[in-house]
Parts: C-alpha cells; sequence; structure tokens
C-alpha cells in the first residue's frame, strides 16, 4: 500500500508540474543570502522640555447631597473612592477624567460645588 501512494504522489507531482509549465507560471527563484542591513543610527540625546510655570493643579470640590444607604454596591465604592461619607459631606479632589468618571457614576447623590 505504501507502494501506492508513492506511485501515486509522483503521478500528482508530475501532473502539477506539466501543468504549471501549460499555464506558463515561472518557477521559484531560489532565495540567495543578502548582506546584512546596516547598523541603524544612533538616537539624539534626550532634551528635556522646558518645566511649564507653577500652574496650580485644577481642582473640584464636591458636596455629598443623599445618603448611599440603599445603593447599589458600585455606587456605595464610588462615594467611598471619592472620600465622601456623609450627607453634607465636602472633599476637593483634583480634577482627572477618574474623578470625573466616579462622579458620573453618582451624579445624583453628590452636587459639584466648586471647580
Amino acid at each position: 500500500m505504501a507502494e501506492k501512494e508513492k506511485s501515486s504522489k509522483k503521478t500528482v507531482d508530475a501532473l502539477l508540474t506539466e501543468v504549471a509549465s501549460a499555464a506558463g507560471v515561472p518557477k521559484k527563484a531560489a532565495k540567495t543570502p543578502s548582506a546584512p542591513p546596516p547598523p541603524a543610527k544612533p538616537a539624539p540625546p534626550a532634551v528635556p522640555s522646558p518645566a511649564s510655570p507653577a500652574a496650580a493643579p485644577k481642582t473640584i470640590r464636591i458636596r455629598q447631597i443623599r445618603s448611599g444607604i440603599c445603593t447599589p454596591v458600585d455606587q456605595k465604592q464610588a462615594l467611598k473612592g471619592l472620600g465622601l461619607r456623609r450627607i453634607r459631606h465636602e472633599v476637593v479632589r483634583p480634577d482627572t477624567p477618574a474623578i470625573r468618571g466616579q462622579i458620573l457614576k453618582v451624579r445624583h447623590l453628590v452636587e459639584v460645588v466648586g471647580e
């Protein structure tokens, strides 16, 4: 049975070669080893950027106006993350996208007093 597979394989290879030559498909050229690429240029030395003037970081003042009781756990965690503990409690936090996201989560429980 192994001989049969070998003979059929030879036949298939011969047929493929015959079809390829009839179709005018060029044979693939063997790859020749090329010279290695030239070494990369070293990067220029890093230049420190000039420091911006002492701009005060933006802050935001948040006040809790409603209780966190009977709210979902994620909202309680947002209140805790903001540092709010009770009604009329105010905190000052940096004005960052993370803090804005927490405020958005509990927007019905807090108000932004000052920016």
